[in-house]
């Protein structure tokens, strides 16, 4: 005999990996790069580089709640969900703020943080 709880536990993961809006469905392009490196550890070239790099980032966000970045040179999917009505999560995993129709991600390496701003193409 089948024991329901798997079941029902499966459709309750399901139904928390759904965003509580509408707006985030859609595809997003950088609207704007924010390099922030340490000077003494970086060249302004660099810095001009990665801003070049980020530029290139989609994301596309489905009304299933799929994500999926596409940046230079890779691309991934996971399961976005909203909490607090701003955090976005993407897997669990802290992925950025929605803000103003707006989506924003930080990213923090060695050298500095590089914050990404997205806009909603359609």
């Amino acid at each position: 005999m089948h024991h329901p709880l798997p079941l029902f536990t499966l459709a309750l993961l399901l139904a928390s990996c759904t965003p509580k809006s509408d707006s985030l469905i859609g595809e997003w392009t950088v609207d704007k790069v924010n390099v922030q490196f340490d000077e003494n550890r970086s060249t302004p070239e660099l810095v001009k580089q990665i801003g070049e790099i980020e530029k290139q980032n989609t994301l596309s966000i489905s009304s299933d709640s799929l994500l999926v970045f596409k940046g230079l040179d890779e691309t991934w999917e996971g399961c976005l969900t909203l909490k607090n009505g701003t955090r976005l999560y993407c897997d669990g995993t802290l992925f950025g703020e929605w803000k103003e129709g707006l989506i924003v991600t930080q990213t923090d390496s060695p050298l500095g943080e590089i914050v990404v701003r997205y806009k909603k193409m359609r």
